[in-house]
C-alpha cells in the first residue's frame, strides 16, 4: 500500500473510532434498567377490538411472542437518548421552572421521536426494539386478550383511576397505578401512547402479526391508552406523526420470540 494511502486509511479509522460514543456508567445503568423492565408476553390468538366501540370492530388476531416495557418511557430514559445523540432536552422550560420529575413518563413527544428512541435503545442493547404494533399494544393491555375494559389489576376503573387529574399532567410517576395481571403498568390511566401503525380499518378475516406501518396512503398514526372511564383498552385515536402537543408518550417492544436474557 502506498504510504500516502496508508495514512489516509489510518486517519479515517481514527476518526471513526473517535466518533463512537461510549455511555457513562450512569447511562449504562439506565439502559440496563430499561432492559430489565421488559415483560415477556407469550403469543397466542385473541379477539381484537370490540363491536360498538368506534372503529374497533372485532376480528381474530394471532401474535408471535414478544416483550413490552413494563413502564412508559420516562424523562430520565429519554434524556439519556437526547444527551447521547447531542439532541435538545425535551420540555426544558418545565424542568427549569417547575422541577419536572425524572421518573414521570415523558410527554409531548411526536411519533418520530418515540420511534427513534426505541430503535436507538435496540441498538444499544443489541435487540430488535421498536414501537409496538396496535395489536401488540392491545394484547398486552388486555393481559393476552382477556375480556376486560381496562388494563388494571381487576380489569375495572376504580379508586385512584377515577380521580380527575389536571392537564397537562407532569407529576404522575410511572407505576403509580396497580399493574394489570401481566405486571404491565399505566396502559390505562397513563399517557396516551404512540403505536407503530398507520390508522387502518381492521380486517374482516383472521390475521397473523398484523402490521400497518408501511401503508403508502397513511396520514395518521394510531394512539392507544387514552384515560377513559369505559373501554380504555379498545378506544382508538390517531394523530399526524409530527404532532406533539396532545400530551402523548410511549413504551417500546422487543420483537424477540423468547424472553430477554
Amino acid at each position: 500500500m502506498p504510504l500516502k494511502l496508508f495514512f489516509i486509511v489510518l486517519c479515517l479509522l481514527v476518526q471513526s473510532c473517535n466518533s463512537q460514543k461510549n455511555a457513562t456508567p450512569e447511562q449504562e445503568q439506565i439502559l440496563e434498567d430499561a432492559k430489565a423492565n421488559f415483560v415477556f408476553v407469550e403469543g397466542g390468538a385473541f379477539t381484537m377490538g370490540k363491536n360498538g366501540v368506534s372503529i374497533a370492530r372485532e376480528h381474530q388476531v394471532t401474535l408471535d411472542s414478544y416483550s413490552i416495557s413494563k413502564y412508559e418511557t420516562t424523562f430520565k430514559e429519554f434524556d439519556v437518548y437526547t444527551k447521547f445523540n447531542g439532541l435538545d432536552k425535551v420540555q426544558p422550560n418545565w424542568r427549569d421552572d417547575k422541577g419536572l420529575c425524572q421518573n414521570c413518563a415523558v410527554t409531548f413527544i411526536n411519533w418520530y421521536q418515540a420511534k427513534a428512541y426505541c430503535q436507538w435503545l435496540g441498538e444499544q442493547l443489541n435487540l430488535s426494539i421498536d414501537l409496538p404494533t396496535e395489536a401488540q399494544w392491545e394484547y398486552a393491555a388486555r393481559s393476552r386478550g382477556l375480556d376486560v375494559e381496562h388494563a388494571t389489576d381487576s380489569g375495572k376503573i376504580e379508586g385512584s383511576f377515577t380521580e380527575k387529574r389536571n392537564y397537562p399532567v407532569y407529576d404522575t410517576i410511572v407505576g403509580a397505578y396497580p399493574p394489570n395481571p401481566l405486571g404491565i403498568y399505566d396502559m390505562s390511566g397513563g399517557r396516551p401512547e404512540w403505536t407503530n401503525d398507520w390508522l387502518a380499518l381492521y380486517s374482516k378475516e383472521p390475521v397473523v402479526n398484523p402490521r400497518f406501518d408501511s401503508i403508502v396512503s397513511g396520514t395518521v398514526k394510531v394512539i392507544r391508552g387514552f384515560h377513559k372511564l369505559s373501554n380504555s383498552v379498545y378506544i382508538r385515536s390517531s394523530r399526524e406523526p409530527e404532532q406533539d402537543g396532545f400530551g402523548g408518550g410511549f413504551r417500546c417492544v422487543c420483537n424477540q420470540k423468547t424472553p430477554i436474557e
